[in-house]
């Protein structure tokens, strides 16, 4: 089915030159569902295309819509782009039903929550989607953010970066977005933060979906709310931690080689991307979770 999206994106160009079938805002039909993307991230679109090619072939049309926060000024993405394809949320929900929406990580972990620029608004999202029973997909920062301010669940800062690609174990293969998923799936990680693990089995409300020996949790759930926690970042593209990776050495900061990422972890050979297929499936699952909800 068609991803429908402002053809003048550039990540909509990217995507049709893969083969990928893009249709404009407006083209409709009963089936199509609305997902909003809360896109925290600094370069803006290069977390766009990652999103996109996701949700590209699923078994509904999807329209995609782009939201930034209004407390909050861009630095690295133009402001011509933010002007020309985002809204906020306010204006995005004027418009019409939003069916689900996900909210990205952001490079925050070492700033207080409540210190956040746009902490007052982007918690207004999150009780306006728990309000409204509005499926939720928070992603690495966001999902540290929405338990802490949901459950009070403290983000715990680790001595040294999570980053590489993970072995995961499902904890909970009834869950639906692990319809298909195989026991021991793989996922990128790269985060200086984790949750102490005796905070969320100690919730009632909180489920533990599947996680990593090394990584640690990868996703949670709340049992009554459709809000899934994720500290993974399965859209992540095949070079996404090679370029945080020399991006780090540049700075001097002594990274240690993304582990399980590199072939005979050597830098200079190419990156096999391991987990794609995987992260879509899990998306197209909670797509189909939304369909399922929407009527």
């Amino acid at each position: 089915m068609p991803l429908i999206i402002d053809t003048q994106l550039p990540a909509a160009r990217t995507l049709m030159e893969e083969g990928l079938v893009i249709k404009p805002h407006g083209h409709h039909s009963d089936r199509c569902l609305r997902i909003a993307l809360v896109n925290l991230m600094p370069v803006k679109p290069d977390t766009e295309l990652d999103f996109m090619r996701l949700m590209a072939q699923s078994a509904y049309p999807i329209e995609l819509l782009l939201v930034n926060t209004a407390s909050h000024s861009c630095r690295h993405t133009p402001a011509e782009h933010m002007a020309r394809f985002y809204r906020t949320f306010h204006e995005t929900i004027q418009s019409g039903p939003i069916h689900g929406v996900i909210i990205t990580g952001a490079p925050l972990e070492f700033v207080k929550f409540e210190n956040v620029d746009y902490w007052h608004e982007i918690t207004g999202i999150f009780s306006y989607l728990r309000q409204h029973r509005t499926p939720t997909l928070y992603i690495c920062w966001a999902a540290f953010a929405g338990l802490y301010f949901h459950h009070g669940i403290p983000m715990e800062i680790l001595p040294t970066k999570i980053s590489g690609v993970y072995h995961h174990r499902i904890l909970s293969a009834t869950d639906p977005l692990m319809h298909g998923i195989d026991d021991g799936f793989t996922i990128p990680h790269s985060r200086f933060a984790s949750w102490n693990r005796r905070h969320l089995t100690a919730d009632p409300q909180l489920r533990i979906i599947a996680e990593s020996t090394d990584a640690g949790i990868y996703m949670a759930a709340h049992e009554t709310y459709p809000e899934y926690y994720i500290t993974g970042h399965g859209e992540y593209a095949p070079l996404t931690l090679d370029s945080e990776y020399r991006r780090d050495l540049f700075k001097g900061m002594q990274p240690s080689i993304p582990r399980n990422y590199y072939p005979d972890d050597n830098p200079g050979n190419p990156p096999v991307d391991t987990w794609h297929l995987t992260a879509t499936r899990i998306m197209h699952n909670w797509i189909d979770t939304l369909a399922v909800n929407k009527h």
